[in-house]
């Protein structure tokens, strides 16, 4: 009987301990990841740092993101996300997407991969980018060597499954799995009914990304506004602003304050 693996990219927010790659991860769009994985047999992730891991193998917390746009990016150190991807991924049965993908053919690969993620497992991923048994999900990837293969959902669909850009192609892949049995695995099918859903939906609002700023910045605007203000106020007031501020660095930051 065929199994059903899902392939998913890393997050950013972690643990601060070492302990099974499902469980370092965090954050709303993890939270997503976790209940999908109820949903299949297996569960792959793309680590910036270890490559394609077992959802079960014990890893250490790491700061590393094929994100161009994350502090974290692998380009700030000086190396190119395809070749360093190549470079840590030995290509044997337990480290290739290739490998893992042929050596299952019966059974059913479902992958999200932004396209920053899609541009650095590159070598990787386009020998079987167009096996049958492989759906891909990833809505803002681009390229010629890629399009063609991936499956047409839109952003649209926040309107009927709720969640937000980070989460959306999650909430997506959830749902194709949920009514598995209503959709079915052939991939015409699949784009005719996601293309079927959100038609008359409307189109996904673009809101500009929030300012980066440093942890005094947060901390004087914090105090400008009132320390002694609700911190469900405080955090929405700074995200009014458009200043980026993660409920985790807010409470680090409003902690400090009040020592």
């Amino acid at each position: 009987m065929s199994k059903i693996h899902f392939i998913t990219i890393c997050a950013s927010n972690k643990y601060e301990t070492p302990q099974p790659a499902l469980d370092i991860y965090k954050g709303g769009y993890w939270k997503v990841v976790k209940e999908i994985t109820n949903l299949v047999d297996y569960t792959w992730i793309l680590s910036a740092k270890y490559g394609l891991i077992s959802s079960n193998q014990v890893i250490k917390p790491y700061k590393l993101s094929f994100k161009p746009d994350s502090p974290d990016y692998i380009g700030h150190k000086g190396l190119k996300p395809t070749e360093y991807w190549d470079s840590i991924n030995c290509y044997n049965e337990s480290s290739s997407l290739s490998n893992l993908i042929n050596k299952y053919p019966q059974d059913m690969f479902v992958m999200y991969a932004s396209f920053s993620y899609m541009k650095a497992i590159k070598n990787d991923i386009l020998p079987v980018i167009n096996q049958p048994n492989l759906y891909i999900f990833s809505p803002d990837t681009k390229g010629k060597d890629f399009t063609p293969y991936i499956l047409k959902t839109s952003l649209k669909a926040k309107s009927i499954l709720g969640g937000n850009k980070i989460n959306i192609t999650a909430l997506t892949i959830k749902h194709f799995l949920e009514n598995i049995n209503t959709i079915g695995w052939d991939k015409k099918n699949i784009n005719t009914y996601f293309k079927n859903m959100v038609k008359g939906q409307p189109e996904y609002e673009f809101k500009p990304p929030k300012q980066k700023v440093n942890d005094e910045f947060i901390k004087q605007l914090i105090l400008d506004i009132g320390i002694e203000t609700p911190k469900t106020t405080l955090l929405k007031n700074i995200s009014k602003k458009g200043y980026a501020c993660g409920p985790n660095r807010f409470h680090r930051i409003l902690n400090n304050l009040k020592k």
